[in-house]
């Protein structure tokens, strides 16, 4: 039976729970992801609930600031529980002075906040053919708010850096579970010392809540959503990039194009750092929203500005110039607005963006082995009702599944590969990334393993 995972059908599991038709030990095993799940609208999509990745669908994304209870989640490892009355960050490396800052310390700091856009890197990777490795985001793995906290350079300052330091290393409360590798982050010096770099103790006015990094967190205006680490506990100033998975495997992309389906060795790529340019329809996404006459969406460009927004009503024949709104901060989407005069019979929509450095959405992708940084131009078929939620299944039964089960889901919900479509060679190469992360696998299990995504989930 095919389930859809939305809220709803989490509830009715649930309500088995409740009815004694589960295990009792998968009952009452409430996590910090039942919270997170629980404290989302309703219609977010949970793409897997543990790790807690939850995508907002396209038509929640209608105000300028996303309102928390429909902000994405991203997460790599389990959710940790901090304690505010014991955390400390600590602040440590080539310093002078090296740090141990409570929440207080930090709230009697100068306080800044600003309107920053952040989204997934891998947002949009479900368009990608073929579909790299990863939770299959659609397009809604992005969300503006108000973040308020310290400058990361007034802490800097305070700890007086080395010369020598030219990284500066983050690590938050989650770790790897089992042999899972830790999630562990660095960022040039130069962009940690920039003024719009936050730490970020508050989002939309209120204290963070756990999903987006309770009780301290990076946001890197600009950059990619990994860049901005949560549960912060330590700051460490290196003299080097950080030489772990994060940094060294994951969040790179090729530093030249390479066709579909290509492996690349990782010297061959470079860290991602600036979002791309994008922009997303947000209504109409039906032919009924579509009789109201007006186009709406949202563009954003990450280090750069979104100065321009196209739309074409015609399946992308025909272009015309979109006003934007009059909300406007320098990393932060600005919204556009057209209006029109829909056609009798249903159409498909397009936006395109251009930034400030002249660069426009593309129609055609350029292929990655980590689906990152997808911005072409979607289009909105007004045909059909959009419907962006995964559906799900169990994985089936066999010598894979048990695999699975002691190697896999101990990181990962089942639904990471309902949506992959590979051969033996590209599941191969997907379970070795997972190996360079921290799976533990025999060369046995690789080869039973990836036959067996192979006949279930073949291209």
């Amino acid at each position: 039976m095919r389930e859809r995972q939305s809220f709803s059908s989490r509830r009715t599991w649930l309500g088995m729970a409740a009815g004694g038709l589960l295990a009792p030990a998968r009952i009452f095993a409430k996590t910090p992801e039942d919270a997170i799940i629980e404290s989302k609208h309703p219609k977010m999509i949970v793409h897997s609930r543990r790790p807690a990745n939850i995508e907002t669908p396209v038509e929640l994304l209608d105000a300028w600031i996303t309102p928390v209870d429909r902000f994405y989640v991203r997460s790599h490892l389990y959710t940790p529980a901090v304690d505010a009355a014991t955390w400390r960050c600590e602040v440590r490396g080539l310093l002078d002075n090296p740090l141990a800052l409570t929440l207080d310390d930090l709230r009697n700091m100068p306080a800044v906040e600003a309107p920053v856009t952040l989204e997934c890197a891998g947002n949009g990777r479900a368009a990608f053919r073929p579909r790299p490795l990863g939770t299959q985001w659609v397009r809604g793995a992005v969300g503006t708010a108000r973040w308020r906290g310290v400058r990361l350079r007034d802490v800097l300052e305070r700890a007086r850096l080395k010369p020598a330091a030219k990284h500066i290393v983050f690590d938050g409360a989650d770790t790897g579970i089992m042999k899972a590798a830790d999630f562990i982050r660095s960022v040039p010096v130069e962009k940690c010392l920039q003024p719009d770099t936050i730490l970020a103790y508050q989002m939309n006015g209120k204290p963070l809540e756990t999903a987006h990094g309770f009780p301290l967190r990076l946001i890197t205006p600009g950059w990619e959503g990994a860049a901005s680490v949560k549960w912060l506990t330590t700051i460490t100033a290196a003299a080097e990039e950080f030489d772990g998975p994060f940094m060294k495997r994951a969040y790179r992309i090729p530093v030249r194009p390479v066709e579909p389906g290509t492996a690349v060795d990782p010297k061959d790529t470079r860290v991602i750092t600036s979002l791309a340019v994008k922009s997303v329809i947000v209504h109409p996404r039906s032919a009924a929203e579509a009789r109201a006459g007006l186009i709406r969406g949202f563009a954003w460009a990450g280090e750069n500005q979104a100065v321009k927004v196209e739309v074409s009503t015609d399946g992308g024949r025909t272009w015309n110039t979109a006003d934007l709104g009059s909300d406007r901060a320098p990393y932060a989407w600005r919204e556009f607005r057209y209006k029109w005069r829909p056609p009798g019979a249903a159409g498909v929509l397009m936006s395109r963006a251009t930034d400030s450095q002249g660069n426009t959405q593309p129609m055609t992708p350029s292929w990655n082995p980590g689906g990152y940084l997808g911005n072409t131009v979607e289009p909105v078929s007004l045909d059909a009702e959009q419907d962006q939620r995964p559906r799900l299944t169990a994985l089936p039964e066999g010598p894979g599944k048990q695999i699975w089960d002691r190697s896999c889901a101990v990181c990962h919900d089942a639904s990471v590969v309902f949506n992959q479509r590979h051969d033996v060679n590209g599941w191969t190469r997907d379970i070795e990334r997972m190996e360079g992360m921290g799976a533990q696998l025999s060369a046995g299990d690789k080869k039973t393993l990836a036959a067996y995504l192979a006949e279930h989930f073949p291209p």
